[in-house]
């Protein structure tokens, strides 16, 4: 009978105690949706029904964001998805592959404010329309879009500051890889872009490279050096320069930015110690 009184105050307790998102089966058949449409989005054979499954998908996510407790719980189940989360900043991020061999890419936002309010924020790809994408700060509706799979967090750079590191398919010839910063105030308005990224020659609002679709590039964090560690690319000969799609990693060259007071700092040919972590070949085509 005690047991039976604890296990219902138990039950009764637990939304109050913050930890709703444990029980088993919270969000369970908006998970299969996802993971129904979001499998339609990739292996569909047309634009059209691809398009078709990404609306229900969006609308699906977007249900689910508006509840609260979705900030805290696990969607690593979702398989067409990625979801990253660090300090109050939480993405949903994915992309539609279009027949053509390119992208459009979908993402929402979640901050969580002071008062334990979530604002939710979409972001709107907008990249074929977009110019001097190393110099300008972007909107949530004019965003370049990307797939991100990684976030870093760190208050040496700013309370506000979240730098996510990404994926872009772009072409037909060539990939790109992306680092950008969200940048957010204490009322969840959101900025894509700041002037941290101190390169050799100028300071930048985001970083980006390009490079052969043939080729694997690394752009991986290393948070024991505080480093964003990538590979010196390179064209296949020097009549190319200047045409990405014969660019490509040179052989055990790494450049870094490093984090350096409030800024990440360029530093050329840095020595790192070679294994697994040092190259992210699953994110050369995050799709396969």
């Amino acid at each position: 009978m005690i047991n039976n009184i604890k296990l219902t105050l138990l039950i009764v307790l637990l939304p109050f105690l913050g930890v709703t998102q444990e029980l088993p089966g919270l969000f369970s058949s908006e998970i299969d949706s996802l993971n129904k449409y979001g499998k339609e989005i990739i292996e569909s054979s047309t634009d059209e029904q691809k398009t078709a499954a990404n609306t229900k998908f969006k609308a699906v996510l977007e249900e689910v964001l508006t509840n609260n407790a979705s900030f805290d719980a696990d969607f690593s189940k979702v398989e067409k998805i990625s979801v990253l989360k660090a300090h109050q900043l939480k993405i949903y991020n994915w992309t539609l592959p279009h027949t053509d061999g390119t992208y459009t890419y979908f993402a929402f936002i979640q901050f969580k404010i002071a008062d334990e309010k979530v604002i939710v924020t979409e972001l709107i790809d907008k990249s074929v329309e977009l110019d001097k994408l190393e110099t300008k700060t972007f909107t949530p509706n004019t965003w370049f879009g990307a797939l991100y799979y990684e976030i870093i967090y760190d208050k040496k750079i700013g309370e506000d500051y979240y730098t996510v590191l990404g994926w872009d398919g772009n072409n037909l010839m060539t990939n790109k890889k992306v680092i950008d910063v969200i940048v957010v105030d204490n009322k969840g308005n959101i900025k894509l872009g700041a002037p941290i990224f101190k390169m050799e020659k100028r300071t930048q609002r985001r970083v980006i490279f390009e490079y052969s679709k043939n080729a694997s590039m690394s752009l991986k964090y290393h948070p024991k050096q505080q480093q964003i560690i990538f590979d010196f690319l390179v064209p296949s000969s020097s009549r190319v320069k200047g045409i990405y799609e014969y660019y490509g990693p040179a052989l055990d060259t790494f450049d870094a930015l490093t984090l350096n007071k409030n800024k990440w700092t360029y530093e050329k040919d840095v020595k790192i110690q070679l294994d697994k972590s040092a190259k992210d070949k699953n994110w050369n085509d995050p799709l396969k």
